[in-house]
């Protein structure tokens, strides 16, 4: 039932990302990060994950984003859940947002099993899932967050670790333009 749930919820999310009207405020990257991650910590603790945030910058004209704040937290928290259910029991996640003159970014970053170069380049497309996905799981975590960051004119990356194995995915979206809403 609770995987049942889980899914519905999802396709509510794609279906929201999709098509919702943006409601663009400023939104405390900072806050959404300790939200999120106080959200996550009992998961992660029962995988005995270490589970943190590499806070934003001090500089509080960094820290304050324009987004779709809803959105925002539906693409940080699909992609933290997702870092939990793949980093195994003693690994790390880490949560983080930067902020600079051309947009904004969240990252979640784990040391899990990672992805193949190919995996990487098609994930993101609905219910695709990586070869290795032990996990349950729909496929719509990474495609959630790919619609919400196309939505703020944005994108989803996904990197390798730059040491070891593990995932880094951010979501990145510009700064709008003085025109813009």
């Amino acid at each position: 039932i609770s995987r049942a749930t889980r899914s519905t919820q999802q396709l509510l999310a794609l279906g929201r990302s999709d098509t919702a009207a943006l409601d663009c405020t400023p939104v405390d990257l900072a806050a959404l990060l300790h939200s999120v991650a106080l959200e996550l910590l009992p998961q992660a603790r029962a995988k005995q994950i270490d589970f943190g945030i590499h806070p934003p910058s001090p500089s509080p004209s960094r820290n304050i984003a324009m987004a779709d704040a809803h959105l925002m937290r539906e693409a940080l928290t699909n992609l933290a859940a997702n870092a939990i259910a793949y980093t195994p029991a003693g690994g790390t996640v880490t949560l983080a947002a930067a902020g600079d003159d051309l947009g904004w970014s969240l990252s979640v970053e784990d040391d899990g099993p990672g992805l193949s170069e190919e995996e990487r380049a098609t994930l993101g497309q609905r219910f695709r899932r990586g070869a290795q996905a032990k996990a349950p799981g729909s496929g719509l975590g990474l495609a959630i967050a790919r619609s919400i960051a196309q939505r703020h004119r944005g994108t989803l990356r996904l990197h390798a670790r730059e040491h070891g194995p593990g995932l880094r995915v951010l979501v990145w979206w510009p700064t709008p333009s003085p025109n813009e809403p």
